[in-house]
């Protein structure tokens, strides 16, 4: 009888999982489930509690799930990844282990863990076999004319369309409960007990919990997900990121019940539609950590961004960080990140954008503050993000983009909805000043428990082309 591990790592689900699908090919196999957590590499890669805690909760609900299926999830706790190759090595030699199963992660430094565990392994004669699970088409499949990754994604989402269009990727179904009992009394149970700190109701634990979040967001929301995706005061969104980034639901899954719902309905205007093509920007941000490693040492695409003088003022980063910038969507964005973990897109934008270029704070340094904190944190979605609101990434505009709080607030926040919910001391400005409050308390000579706005936007815009076209013409010259 043969034993096939499965390693578990951003893949916390049974349906549509393709390296536990794989391990559990032949019935006569024995399947053994292991996840290592490593608290030191996720401090170094500013894994945020919420997400640190969300994981194991999820752990706990994915042991229970392979539990029916007499498979045994294993847990073991190293510092790195370093040590977390040494554990795996002696576990598969304990356990007598033939094949290892795992998905692929594309960060650089799990890419090289994934290599040293393949080349030890192989050299004791077991079987390492990897798959693209988190991806909706193969790294290959997706190229330019010169066989490069796309930087530009409205060239690679056409391709992506035209794969799509050809094939439908498939989904692997759960696999069926093994014949043989395993050793239960091997099996260490993590505890219920274990630190919950982010709002289970927001953020409920489990794969059934994620699949019925998003059959619910298709029968409620998705018809009207094109109209008011933007707004924030509206519960419009799907809410899936969180299981997206820890793989506790699939792309592929989530593709197949959009198609299921809108059969009736040609497939390339299904392809073609908003909340389908916020999961091809995922998708693109995957490929392009995969085609540029640099993406995960804390490199720009764009070489000249090595030119700009960036001021990294203190209190304007710490204004930023605890929503007091006076620029109320913005501080009402950074105050729902900091409370619950997760921050709409439209406002990730916002703030981004605000940091980068109204303060000219480098966005590695938002990059960090945003994945230490988010519940949702997801290396590629997030540096890709960062990068697109700097000017630093893939961007088809050839212009330098500043988003206006004040505009941006006046069209997705119009009423101060989402504004009064994050910041309760602006609930006395009437409407029509909510988006500007200080200039209602001079004009009233009242006082608000709420700062004045830290940067002049008008001059801080300026400065920031200014600073931005140096940087161009600075390397321009170096290169010369």
């Amino acid at each position: 009888m043969k034993k096939n591990l499965i390693w578990f790592r951003n893949d916390l689900r049974l349906y549509d999982n393709t390296a536990l699908h794989n391990a559990c090919m032949f019935d006569m196999d024995k399947v053994i489930g292991l996840f290592i957590s490593t608290p030191q590499q996720w401090k170094d890669h500013f894994f945020s509690s919420k997400k640190i805690s969300f994981i194991y909760q999820n752990l706990i609900s994915l042991q229970k799930e392979l539990f029916k299926l007499n498979i045994i999830l294993h847990h073991h706790e190293c510092p790195n990844f370093l040590t977390s190759i040494d554990y795996l090595i002696h576990f598969c030699k304990k356990n007598k282990i033939n094949s290892l199963f795992y998905n692929y992660q594309y960060e650089i430094n799990e890419r090289n863990r994934d290599y040293l565990v393949k080349k030890k392994l192989s050299r004791k004669g077991i079987v390492v076999k990897g798959f693209h699970d988190s991806l909706l088409i193969s790294i290959d499949r997706i190229k330019n004319t010169n066989n490069k990754t796309y930087k530009i994604f409205s060239f690679f989402k056409k391709k992506v369309i035209y794969n799509l269009s050809k094939k439908i990727p498939e989904c692997f179904p759960i696999p069926i409960k093994r014949r043989f009992y395993p050793n239960f009394s091997l099996l260490k149970l993590f505890s219920d007990n274990l630190v919950v700190n982010f709002d289970q109701k927001v953020f409920p634990i489990g794969e059934k919990q994620a699949i019925n979040r998003l059959k619910n967001f298709c029968v409620d929301k998705i018809e009207g997900y094109s109209l008011k995706k933007n707004f924030p005061f509206l519960n419009a969104t799907s809410m899936l990121s969180p299981y997206l980034s820890l793989g506790i639901i699939s792309p592929r899954y989530c593709l197949k019940i959009i198609l299921k719902k809108y059969k009736t309905i040609p497939l390339n205007i299904i392809l073609s539609s908003d909340w389908l093509n916020e999961i091809i920007w995922r998708e693109f941000y995957y490929h392009l950590l995969i085609g540029f490693p640099i993406l995960s040492k804390s490199k720009s695409l764009v070489i000249w961004e090595e030119k700009i003088n960036w001021t990294n003022n203190i209190n304007y980063f710490n204004a930023w960080k605890n929503g007091n910038t006076g620029f109320p969507i913005v501080d009402a964005g950074m105050r729902q990140l900091n409370q619950t973990g997760w921050m709409h897109n439209r406002l990730r934008m916002i703030t981004s954008s605000f940091l980068v270029k109204n303060l000219l704070i480098n966005w590695r340094k938002g990059e960090k503050y945003f994945m230490s904190n988010l519940i949702d944190g997801d290396f590629a979605l997030n540096n890709g993000g960062w990068q697109w609101s700097a000017s630093t990434g893939s961007d088809s505009v050839p212009y330098i983009r500043i988003f206006n709080p004040l505009n941006q607030s006046k069209k997705f926040d119009k009423s101060g909805f989402f504004i009064r919910k994050y910041i309760p001391e602006l609930n006395c400005v009437p409407d029509n000043y909510i988006h500007n409050p200080y200039e209602w308390s001079v004009k009233n000579n009242c006082k608000i428990n709420y700062p004045e706005p830290i940067i002049d936007y008008k001059n801080s815009k300026k400065k920031a082309l200014l600073v931005y076209n140096k940087a161009q013409l600075d390397f321009k010259k170096e290169k010369v």
